[in-house]
């Protein structure tokens, strides 16, 4: 079969992709949230905040900044810019999806745009791949990296039937030690939905 330079191109980007899925799949196993929580509580071995209600799941894990440094440094980034990530990017490990349990429960959607940070500054929104696709653009970042940093990061915007879960990594864009509260909005069927889970903190 003839290649041509896309063909190229594409095989290893889609090669890059699928490592970065397993490697999040390999990270964030133990992250599966409870089906059903009260009360936002916090895994005492992990550090992991948990909450499950209203047709959400979910389990956020603030990750160190040396653990995202060696992350993508080992998925092609520079180490300019992988300290760069490490030092304002505020990476959390997420599983997030639908608790319901039945077949007929309503599907739950998932906008992070529509999520809002409270801490030392006023109200912000999530860093999503698309503002950080512009930043790598700006960069120079090798297509390759970029490629793996857009599947690293949880989808902007999803939708999940019931028991459904995604996982990945999520982006509060502030520095380490960061302490903030977090509005988590989601629509669960036809109803608008939210939680403000506290105390969180950017790994340090």
């Amino acid at each position: 079969m003839r290649t041509t330079p896309y063909t190229r191109l594409t095989i290893p980007l889609a090669l890059i992709g699928l490592l970065v899925f397993s490697s999040l799949v390999l990270i964030t196993l133990y992250l599966v949230p409870p089906r059903h929580a009260n009360a936002q509580s916090v895994d005492l071995k992990t550090s992991a905040v948990k909450w499950s209600g209203d047709g959400l799941k979910l389990e956020l894990q603030a990750m160190p900044p040396d653990l995202v440094r060696a992350f993508f440094l080992g998925r092609g980034f520079s180490a300019k810019d992988a300290d760069y990530i490490a030092n304002t990017g505020c990476i959390y490990r997420s599983a997030l999806g639908n608790n319901g349990v039945k077949p007929g429960d309503p599907a739950t959607t998932i906008e992070l745009t529509k999520w809002r940070i409270m801490g030392p500054k006023e109200p912000q929104t999530i860093q999503t791949r698309q503002q950080w696709a512009k930043i790598w653009d700006t960069r120079k970042v090798s297509d390759n990296a970029k490629v793996a940093f857009y599947w690293a990061l949880f989808p902007t915007a999803q939708s999940y039937q019931a028991s459904d879960y995604n996982w990945g990594m999520i982006s509060f864009n502030m520095p380490p030690g960061t302490r903030f509260d977090l509005e988590v909005r989601w629509r669960n069927g036809d109803v608008d939905k939210n939680k403000v889970l506290k105390k969180l903190e950017c790994g340090k």
